[in-house]
């Protein structure tokens, strides 16, 4: 299908050089949380209210990968191909496979964390994840504030901020100086400075979405080579430049909940929006997960 772009810098064409959206499937309850395995060219993605996990691969289609994902919303990988999850039933971060979990973290200081709700691996194994607490699923609140997490590749568990009203997703610029965390309920994108000990410093705001262009909030977010940020928000997909200003929005028809690089030359980008998945190709290569 043709889609529609409101285009604030003339890089938009460049984005998105064709304007066709395509549908890949459909049935969700919610889809969310792709991410795209550059070795075995599958995309992986949630539909976390019927707590399924699910596969699609361009021979095949889609087909569930697993029945029970103890509601897991957010995907990464690591680097030697294991499915890194965001399982907020469990209020856990756990390696997935197509029968069991095997956490990674569930606990800050002892205490329980929240809802984990998006994931992100550095090169070196470091992950990364947003914890706001669910009032969907109820339940205990052991950690009173809405967190930002890193564990190390030991297991070491860091805060790296904890003044968000709701942080949703998260993504690294393409050399990981750089991280990226929004706030859906601030429709707002914040930014931090990464040492080489994974330690952060936040730098402050680095884009605002404007809410008059359509329904839809800040949620899933990730990163194209040449630094521009692509985040789900009122509209479609909205791009921002690596200065923070707007450069488009991909208008898409249904609410868009995540997005990810992938395909040949991961110059696809791979869409969950409530219902359905879609694709479209883009003209700047995205980062996807790093593999061995």
């Amino acid at each position: 299908m043709e889609v529609k772009l409101e285009i604030f810098k003339d890089e938009a064409n460049e984005l998105f050089p064709e304007k066709n959206l395509r549908k890949l499937c459909s049935g969700y309850l919610f889809s969310e949380g792709p991410v795209w395995d550059i070795k075995t060219d599958i995309l992986y993605f949630t539909d976390f209210q019927k707590f399924h996990l699910w596969q699609w691969t361009e021979k095949d289609g889609a087909s569930l990968f697993r029945e029970n994902s103890n509601r897991a919303i957010g995907l990464s990988m690591s680097a030697d191909g294991r499915i890194v999850s965001t399982e907020s039933k469990e209020h856990a971060i756990s390696y997935a496979d197509k029968d069991k979990s095997e956490v990674i973290c569930n606990k800050y200081n002892g205490k329980m964390l929240n809802s984990p709700n998006d994931v992100v691996v550095t090169k070196d194994g470091y992950v990364f994840f947003t914890d706001p607490y669910s009032d969907m699923m109820g339940g205990p609140k052991e950690i009173g504030f809405n967190g930002v997490f890193s564990v190390s590749s030991n297991g070491d568990v860091d805060l790296v901020d904890d003044v968000y009203e709701r942080p949703n997703g998260l993504a690294f610029s393409p050399d990981e100086s750089l991280l990226y965390v929004n706030d859906t309920k601030l429709q707002s994108i914040f930014v931090y400075t990464v040492d080489n000990n994974k330690k952060v410093k936040k730098t402050g705001l680095f884009a605002k979405v404007d809410t008059s262009y359509g329904k839809g909030a800040v949620d899933g977010m990730k990163v194209d080579v040449k630094g521009n940020v692509y985040v789900t928000g009122p509209g479609g997909i909205w791009v921002f430049a690596p200065d923070g200003s707007p450069i488009a929005i991909l208008y898409v028809s249904e609410g868009v909940g995540n997005l990810c690089f992938g395909g040949r030359d991961s110059k696809t980008l791979f869409i969950t929006a409530s219902t359905s998945v879609y694709s479209i190709a883009t003209g700047i290569a995205g980062i996807v997960p790093y593999r061995n």
